[in-house]
């Protein structure tokens, strides 16, 4: 039993009415023949005991607690429905989350829906008294449109407990097997619930990067609220550098003729970061500084409204009141729409010309020269989205890309490696730069522990084709992260700006408030965002979903992990694959094709071409000659 400690648990018995029964795991003595049994769906440390004997009720405890698994309560009036909606949710764990639904608890609840439960595992869960916010946004982002019954996630909330039998129904909630819940029918899992039994499951014995990603940023989302109402309630208040700053002077508090409206405002700009029931907390703590407070009703009256159908701008007149000349906003009000920004054709052409100068001049070129002839370079301000399924290839592509530029072009390459570490990257730049096999490169390092010019020598050569890179290995990025990230290299590393910024990949960043494929929209307009302001070209890589098939399959435009705004963003998307990956005799060969499709092209055709990938160096190259320029590649139009 993971965290030992927490071992308090409340119990009722015969129903929820006779709660308020603490006992110590494992022991949970359910009496024979006892209908409606509950446990609670935490656990807790003795603080939650200690609680418990001062208070004598469990009721408003706010403390710290853990749980083993995730839970999902789905049902309806209508069983067929809960059945329905159970099978939608096992199968968008399955393909948007590649969850293995073996690995699940799973159960029939015994009167009108089903219990799915995600073991702890899959997320890496620690114990906190922020669990329960965190289970709640964490399961409404999960489920999406499926109905769920969140209530459950309450701090001391009962859960009916596995194999007891439901007053009502006389069924018992008994666990099922995913093919069960998949391909059974009503009548056939209503027989199964008639008596207790058992299923066997093989827990997940790691973490599932997708939920584990999730469970860190609703993690830090849940406690950013609590951090603002102390700010709030101080004094002070410190924005960051994309704030607008008209709402941090309401929150320093306003007078009784602003009060109204400038609640409003601040209630309508929070519900779009933070769920209902996290603002209205927020509201009262920004009370407390207005002089003089509103009362608690009207706090609350504001705070529904807020909910309502508002959305209120730069332009707005209250928040005008509170404009503060160093937003980066007030530029945009004051001067965004003018005559100077309608343009006439004369002035249009200047702007090609000026654009085709920069272009030739620094264009950025793959290296592969059918590609390159059909993309004609990325430019400054241009962004390349690289697609593919896992283990296809995608970093190797990426270095061996890197290792062109700093080759023919001669300029600097910042790559974000927020997957592997830094010594990882070395050692295939390596496999690169020498056509050496990883464990070869080990054993030579291994064995020349003392650097002798045989290692000198390599890592020379390895120079020749990566020296002008530079890696930055912190994974979960934020944009603003990021973007700071390229401004520190540039002013204390690499002395100038690089015009070429890489990222493996974006799945490994960290976005704001939303579902997975809000998060990963926004960061995809953020990229593009991006290659503009810096004036710089950004390629970044992208995993496909469930849909992408085994790597072997031919990738589409929209086959990207949460897919939608990111090719839209895109000026170029490339997918990649291997039709032999998941032969037996292309597992015994050194080379294998590899397919790297033109999806999307501002700048012309549509196309791909076939390379060969030498496996055991990660070098990608022509098939003819091996020559690094692929003029001799493949070539299909689409």
């Amino acid at each position: 039993m993971d965290y030992p400690e927490y071992k308090y648990v409340d119990v009722a018995y015969g129903g929820p009415e006779h709660r308020n029964n603490i006992k110590v795991l494992p022991r949970l003595d359910i009496p024979k023949n006892k209908s409606d049994c509950y446990r609670t769906v935490y656990r807790y440390p003795k603080q939650f005991h200690d609680y418990f004997q001062e208070n004598k009720t469990v009721s408003r405890y706010s403390g710290p607690a853990y749980a083993d698994f995730l839970p999902f309560d789905i049902d309806s009036t209508d069983l067929e429905e809960s059945l329905k909606s159970a099978r939608q949710f096992l199968n968008h764990l399955l393909v948007n989350y590649e969850v293995d639904l073996n690995g699940l608890y799973l159960y029939f609840s015994g009167a009108k829906g089903f219990h799915i439960l995600l073991p702890s595992s899959l997320f890496g869960f620690r114990p906190s008294p922020h669990l329960p916010g965190v289970f709640k946004l964490m399961a409404q982002e999960l489920a999406g449109d499926i109905k769920i019954d969140t209530v459950v996630y309450d701090i001391v909330r009962l859960f009916r407990l596995s194999n007891t039998k439901h007053g009502k129904s006389g069924l018992y909630k008994v666990p099922l097997t995913a093919a069960e819940i998949l391909h059974k029918g009503i009548d056939e899992i209503k027989d199964l619930a008639k008596a207790p039994r058992t299923v066997a499951i093989e827990l997940p014995d790691q973490t599932n990067e997708y939920l584990r990603e999730m469970y860190l940023r609703t993690l830090e989302e849940v406690q950013k609220p609590r951090e603002m109402q102390t700010i709030a309630s101080s004094g002070g208040i410190t924005p960051p550098k994309d704030a607008k700053l008209c709402y941090y002077k309401i929150l320093e508090g306003v007078g009784e003729g602003q009060r109204d409206n400038a609640g409003l405002r601040l209630g309508v700009h929070l519900l779009k970061e933070y769920p209902p029931d996290i603002v209205l907390p927020m509201l009262y703590a920004w009370n407390n500084r207005n002089s003089p407070p509103m009362g608690e009703g009207e706090v609350e009256k504001l705070w529904r409204q807020a909910q309502g159908n508002y959305d209120f701008g730069c332009r707005d007149s209250v928040l005008s009141e509170f404009c503060n000349p160093k937003c980066i906003y007030k530029g945009i009000k004051d001067g965004r729409v003018s005559a100077e920004r309608v343009y006439t054709l004369d002035e249009a052409k200047s702007r090609y010309i000026d654009y085709i100068r920069k272009l030739e001049e620094r264009k950025i070129l793959l290296g592969f020269g059918k590609l390159d002839r059909h993309l004609r370079g990325i430019a400054p301000g241009e962004v390349c989205e690289i697609i593919a399924r896992t283990g296809v290839g995608k970093t190797a592509f990426l270095l061996n890309v890197i290792s062109h530029v700093i080759v023919n072009q001669k300029i600097p390459v910042l790559f974000f490696s927020l997957e592997q570490p830094l010594a990882q990257i070395y050692e295939r730049a390596v496999q690169i730069s020498m056509g050496m096999e990883g464990r070869e490169v080990e054993r030579v390092f291994k064995e020349d522990v003392d650097e002798t010019s045989l290692v000198r020598q390599m890592h020379k050569n390895v120079g020749l084709s990566y020296g002008n890179l530079f890696v930055v290995e912190e994974d979960f990025l934020t944009y603003e992260e990021l973007r700071d990230f390229i401004l520190v290299a540039e002013k204390e590393k690499i002395l100038s700006r690089p015009p070429l910024v890489c990222i493996d990949y974006l799945g490994r960043m960290k976005g704001g408030w939303g579902n997975a494929y809000e998060i990963t929209s926004e960061l995809a307009r953020l990229m593009k965002a991006l290659a503009k302001e810096l004036d710089i070209a950004v390629l970044y890589l992208h995993q496909t979903s469930r849909v992408g098939g085994t790597g072997a399959e031919p990738i589409s435009v929209d086959m990207g992990r949460e897919s939608g705004v990111t090719e839209e963003a895109a000026d170029f998307v490339l997918g990649m694959w291997r039709p032999d990956i998941n032969k037996a005799q292309s597992q015994e060969q050194d080379f294998e094709e590899l397919v790297i499709a033109i999806l999307k092209n501002r700048k012309g055709r549509l196309g791909q071409a076939s390379y060969k990938f030498i496996k055991p160096r990660l070098q990608i190259v022509d098939w003819e000659d091996n020559a690094e320029d692929s003029e001799g590649a493949k070539w299909w139009d689409k």
